[in-house]
Order: structure tokens, then C-alpha cells, then sequence
């Protein structure tokens, strides 16, 4: 019988403070519906296109979203979730309201390590060489620009590399609560709320079929394969070496669709550089993660 690996932190009480709590939630607002008994927190690159295609398919809105027309660069999911999902009338009105009645909340956090190393993936959108050419504004591609204008002193053409190594640098001398959420730490003052449950990311095909047997929610388990996001690279289990060019020369802008990535992870970056700046970035994120106990859910 396999074991989920679960974690609290410390509990507080949610004050009649609504205007607070609502200012809160909508910084990175969490999944809440009527179909569902509990609440989901979550955090760019930690799992977030998966998790909300799961979530949405329990509350019967997963064919919406995919079939939504997009009105902007993105994944479609992700722009529903941002123009219609959350913009319900009377979404965080309900969401500040189940939390302060108590309704459960679970999180899934991602081995910050390998967040890390997404997170600096995100900046190498291979469509940002078209963006800059047609002139297209994109967030991505303005904070590319700002970390490059760190790097050369001065705003140089979009490919310029940036290695993982500079990307931690500039991250380690930049304020973290101002930073992009992609960028920023998964753990925010939404994990302080009472009675937050963690997974970690790599125990969810795990953890969600025990969740909705726990629930007695409909069974994901056909549904799940797709639930995957499809922008991911492939991953190659041969890592060391690939993993120290990473690191010191970047990524191409203009890669082929085949380009192969290092399976990035704690191992493989622990005694470097590398994992060393982890550490003290993401030290609570690390705590956190690192602080999980097998458990089952019952």
C-alpha cells in the first residue's frame, strides 16, 4: 500500500478580516467550486496545468476550457482559468467564504530544485524570436529582457544566452515578493491559512485517486493521461554532464522541437554552485517540501 507524503505547518485562525483575506487570495487564487469539498492552492511551475485540468474536470468544466477560444499567447486552460473560471461572478466572495467556514485546503509543492530549473525554462519560450520580431508584448519576454539588461548592461538582441547559473544569480539579488510569480516561491502567506494539507507533486498519481476516494468524487483515472501539460520537453536520464553546459552556457532560443533537457533534481544539483544558491533562495520552499512525512490518507 503505497504512502502519501503529507505535511501542516503552523496553524493560525483566519481573522473577520475579509478585506484582508480577500487581498490574499488574489494574489495567486486558489481553485474553489461548488462540486468539489475542498479548496486547492497552487503555484506556477509546480504541476499548476495538470492540476487545474484535474480540478476542472471534477467540477464538470474541463471540455469548456479546453474548446475556449484564446484571446491571447498561452495555454488555453490557463486563460480560461484567468478570463472566465476566476472572474465568475462571485468567485472570491465564495472563496473567502468556504475558507472562513472551514472547507478543507490541499496544496501539491514541487521539489524546488527542479522548480528552479523549470522556472528558468520558462524564459526560453522558443516563440519569443517571433515576438520580438513582430513586435508582440509578452511578460515572459519582458522580464527575459530585464534579466538580459542585468546580465549585458544593456538590452541586447532576445537569443542572447542566459545561463541557469546567471538566472540564479539575478534571482538571488532580486527582492522575492516582487517577483514574477513563475519566478517567485511556492510558499506564500495563503500556506499560513488553518488546516492546509501539502502533497508533494511527485506523489499526485498517487495522491488523487486517494483524494477522490476519500471524497467519494468520481474516478480520474482514464482522464488523467491527459491531463498532462504538452509543452514540456523531453527529458534525458544521462543528466551530469548536459546539466554542467546548462549551467554554464544556457539554453538555445532557436532549438529544435527535439531538443532533450537533463532531468533536473535535488541530486543532481547537490555540492554545485547551483544547488548551493537553491538552498538559500528557496530555503522555506525547501523546508517545506523537505518536511513532508510519509502518511496515509484516510
Amino acid at each position: 500500500m503505497h504512502a502519501l507524503r503529507r505535511c501542516f505547518i503552523r496553524e493560525v485562525t483566519v481573522s473577520d478580516d475579509s478585506p484582508g483575506l480577500r487581498s490574499l487570495v488574489l494574489k495567486r487564487t486558489p481553485y474553489q467550486h461548488e462540486q468539489l469539498p475542498f479548496i486547492v492552492l497552487w503555484s506556477q511551475k509546480s504541476g499548476c496545468t495538470s492540476i487545474l485540468k484535474w480540478f476542472l474536470w471534477h467540477a464538470g468544466l474541463l471540455a469548456d476550457a479546453q474548446a475556449y477560444a484564446e484571446r491571447e499567447e498561452g495555454i488555453t486552460v490557463h486563460n480560461y482559468e484567468r478570463e472566465v473560471f476566476i472572474r465568475t461572478p462571485g468567485y472570491v466572495d465564495d472563496l473567502v467564504a468556504r475558507i472562513e467556514a472551514g472547507v478543507p485546503i490541499i496544496s501539491f509543492v514541487r521539489c524546488p530544485y527542479a522548480r528552479a530549473f523549470s522556472s528558468y525554462m520558462h524564459l526560453h519560450n522558443r516563440f519569443y524570436i517571433r515576438f520580438e520580431r513582430d513586435g508582440i508584448a509578452d511578460p515572459g519576454l519582458a522580464l527575459r529582457y530585464t534579466i538580459l539588461e542585468a546580465l549585458y548592461g544593456y538590452r541586447p538582441p532576445v537569443e542572447y544566452p542566459i545561463s541557469f547559473i546567471d538566472y540564479l544569480a539575478w534571482l538571488e539579488s532580486s527582492a522575492l515578493a516582487d517577483l514574477e510569480p513563475h519566478h517567485a516561491p511556492q510558499v506564500t502567506a495563503l500556506f499560513d491559512l488553518p488546516g492546509v494539507t501539502h502533497f508533494r507533486l511527485e506523489d499526485q498519481d498517487i495522491v488523487m485517486p486517494r483524494l477522490e476516494a476519500h471524497y467519494q468524487l468520481a474516478d480520474s483515472s482514464v482522464a488523467r493521461a491527459g491531463f498532462q501539460s504538452g509543452h514540456h520537453l523531453s527529458k534525458s536520464s544521462d543528466n551530469s554532464r548536459a546539466f554542467d553546459v546548462f549551467c554554464a552556457r544556457g539554453v538555445s532560443l532557436s532549438r529544435s522541437p527535439n531538443y532533450v533537457l537533463p532531468d533536473v533534481g535535488k541530486a543532481l544539483m547537490e555540492g554545485t554552485e547551483c544547488g548551493e544558491r537553491i538552498a538559500r533562495i528557496f530555503r522555506e520552499d525547501i523546508a517545506l517540501y523537505d518536511s513532508c512525512e510519509p502518511i496515509l490518507l484516510t
